[in-house]
């Protein structure tokens, strides 16, 4: 199993790095295009929404990304409590201004775990490799 470990920070975040180093790990691991197109953009919006939401600087928040031959897992460790959210019902409206992210997270991953610990909150989000 390769793994990827990222301490993250606002300069990652602002200057696209982030994008940037999923990407290379990725395409390192022979990830097919729609599979790395699927995983970036669900970390895009679980970090987006750690940003946005979350009570912690993002200097406190760890990304982990672990690829072996079967499956992609992510690992979002926010030091911050985020409530677990379910898995909405339909795709929000175009005009709507939150929920989208958290819609895709759950339809085009195939786990999404929120896990609460003493030290925050645990996101896992599992992808099969096909």
């Amino acid at each position: 199993m390769n793994s990827l470990q990222l301490n993250l920070n606002q300069s990652l975040w602002e200057q696209n790095q982030l994008f940037q180093e999923l990407e290379q790990f990725l395409l390192q691991n022979h990830v097919h295009p729609k599979q790395r197109f699927k995983l970036i953009t669900c970390v895009l919006e679980a970090v987006g929404n750690v940003v946005r939401h979350g009570a912690c600087p993002l200097e406190k928040v760890i990304l982990i990304v672990h690829c072996n031959h079967d499956s992609l897992t992510v690992d979002l460790l926010d030091p911050s409590f985020t409530p677990e959210l379910a898995m909405p019902q339909n795709c929000p409206s175009r005009d709507g201004e939150t929920g989208r992210g958290l819609w895709i997270l759950y339809n085009w991953m195939d786990k999404v775990r929120f896990q609460h610990a003493i030290n925050g909150t645990h996101l896992r989000l599992s992808l099969l490799r096909h």
